[in-house]
């Protein structure tokens, strides 16, 4: 009641800056929320909390892919030690041999390169966050 006897006396001036201060004031506690609502932490925690199943089976075939990318296969194995299918063989094979396993190390120090770089500046950012123990 007191700020609406007050808010009268104001000059035209006075009450248009008044309002801008309410509202910048208004915008700014609704930036806030939507900054903690989008926040990729957030959005991922939701959705691994929403979604479980989901990101389980997502994560084991990721693991999947990962383990048959990474390792040869058990066949391969069996197959090269047989003579006969040694000598079926041909250029392609002798060629494609050594370039698949520069492509698995340039692919394996690309993943272990970004992922130091990721972590890094992760830990540098949220470094001051928490006391140490």
């Amino acid at each position: 009641m007191v700020q609406e006897q007050r808010r009268l006396r104001l000059t035209p001036k006075e009450l248009a800056i008044h309002d801008i201060e309410v509202a910048r004031n208004a915008l700014g506690e609704h930036l806030y929320q939507a900054a903690a609502e989008f926040n990729p932490r957030n959005i991922v925690s939701r959705s691994v909390s929403d979604h479980r199943w989901l990101w389980i089976g997502g994560a084991m075939l990721g693991g999947l892919a990962l383990v048959r990318l990474l390792l040869p296969s058990r066949r391969k194995i069996e197959r090269d030690n047989n003579v006969s299918s040694a000598t079926k063989s041909g250029l392609i094979a002798l060629i494609l041999a050594p370039m698949l396993g520069m492509v698995r190390r340039a692919a394996l120090n690309y993943a272990t390169n970004y992922a130091k770089g990721y972590f890094s500046k992760y830990l540098s950012r949220h470094e001051g966050g928490r006391p140490r123990a």
